[in-house]
């Protein structure tokens, strides 16, 4: 259905309708005018033009001048008396037709050749036949005929081939320049569109989108240089902040100081985990680095066992139930806070109950047992989050974002979807061999 709008709303249909209909106008006008032409044959006004000058020579035949009837031109007449032979210039079918008025139509079966109109009137001493031949009037009325078929058929043909110029000068360029703009992959920096094309329009389109792709590209290199700076500039304050816990830990710290100098470790360890992380997606993808490969199944147990603290004060744990070898091409620092997130995310959402992990061929699965959750509303809070952590002051939802970029950047699939009487079941398809049932 959306397609078909679409296609209503195009502008070469919309100017070929425009053309077709101009076409069409055009041959109702020329059949209109030949009919018109037809009509005028049969109009009633050549029987009154022959009543009128019959009645005319009856009346002029009463006195002492009578008024002869024409026997040349187009208009003739005769005077049929009883006994006089036919005249020669008369055609013999008039003779014994009875008195009435016959039009072009009544005597083409007589004389398919000729064309005439004929008015016959009984009088006192016979018959008084008066004719208007038409024949030249018809032959001109086909030979306009002709002419406006043929007329109608140019430019019908005219019509045609204007749509066909418009299609290969205007719709196919335009098709392809669409197509070479879709064609741009955004990992790829540096490409730029065609701009020999004939067409004054589309040369401007692409010249305007090569120069949006400029502004684009310096517009991400002012972000990723400034990201870069920034992140550099933290790790200064985060090493310090680092080896201040270090130190703190060797002395002899009172028991209540050990649980926050822990979370200040954690938090340090993880600051240092984005930042890495955001580094490493705001680098290009550089296809002659060297691959580097992780093991997921030892990270996974390594983190099911790092964050159980998340889960120490709820009636709740984690549990791993399927645990198969496999391994990625990808950093351990990436797939570590993938990992990480989707444990932390599940753990959140646990009150109590146990938070399944399963890790099979190409896929990890992290179902909690929250209360079930509609995976509609669940995806729209998820890509709202993604909305809110990318914009200006917008930390919220930042774990989210870097769990859907590396993913992206690694091709991998994040689905979500929910279980009858359960909660959330994430999963991450390493392989893309599974659809996701709710895709985010």
């Amino acid at each position: 259905m959306q397609s078909k709008k679409r296609r209503v709303f195009d502008l070469h249909w919309r100017i070929s309708a425009l053309f077709v209909a101009f076409g069409a106008l055009l041959a109702t006008g020329v059949i209109a005018v030949a009919g018109f032409g037809q009509v005028m044959i049969l109009h009633p006004v050549w029987e009154q033009i022959l009543q009128s000058t019959t009645k005319h020579y009856i009346a002029g035949n009463t006195g002492k001048h009578p008024v002869p009837l024409p026997t040349e031109g187009a208009y003739r007449g005769w005077h049929l008396k009883a006994g006089m032979p036919l005249p020669a210039d008369m055609p013999a079918y008039l003779a014994p037709l009875p008195a009435g008025f016959y039009s072009e139509e009544d005597l083409e079966e007589h004389d398919p050749l000729s064309h005439y109109a004929a008015l016959i009137t009984q009088v006192a001493d016979g018959r008084v036949i008066t004719m208007i031949d038409m024949t030249d009037i018809e032959n001109m009325q086909n030979r306009m005929g002709v002419a406006s078929a043929v007329f109608v058929l140019v430019n019908l043909l005219l019509v045609g081939a204007t749509l066909l110029w418009l299609y290969g000068s205007l719709r196919k360029p335009a098709r392809d320049l669409a197509q070479k703009m879709q064609a741009l992959d955004p990992e790829q920096p540096s490409q730029r569109l065609s701009v020999d094309y004939p067409q004054a329009e589309l040369h401007a389109i692409a010249v305007q989108a090569n120069r949006h792709l400029d502004r684009v590209e310096r517009f991400i290199e002012r972000e990723r240089s400034l990201l870069d700076q920034a992140s550099h500039e933290f790790r200064t304050p985060v090493a310090v902040i680092s080896g201040a816990v270090d130190v703190l830990a060797k002395q002899a710290l009172p028991a209540p100081a050990k649980g926050p100098l822990e979370r200040i470790r954690g938090t340090v360890d993880n600051l240092t985990e984005t930042m890495a992380a955001l580094l490493y997606l705001s680098r290009e993808p550089d296809g002659n680095a060297r691959a580097e490969s992780t093991r997921v199944d030892l990270l996974l147990q390594e983190l099911m066992q790092d964050h159980e603290h998340l889960l120490a004060f709820k009636p709740a744990r984690f549990v791993l139930v399927e645990c198969t070898n496999l391994s990625v091409g990808a950093p351990e620092a990436m797939v570590r806070i993938v990992i990480a997130n989707l444990l932390r995310n599940a753990a959140e959402n646990t009150q109590e109950g146990e938070v399944t992990v399963s890790l099979t061929s190409g896929r990890l699965r992290v179902a909690d047992s929250g209360a079930r959750f509609d995976a509609v509303e669940a995806a729209r809070s998820y890509s709202a989050a993604l909305q809110s952590s990318m914009k200006p002051g917008g930390g919220r939802g930042l774990g989210l974002f870097l769990t859907k970029r590396i993913c992206e950047r690694f091709h991998w699939s994040l689905a979500m979807s929910s279980a009858p009487n359960r909660g959330a079941v994430v999963d991450v398809y390493f392989e893309r061999k599974a659809e996701a049932r709710t895709g985010l």
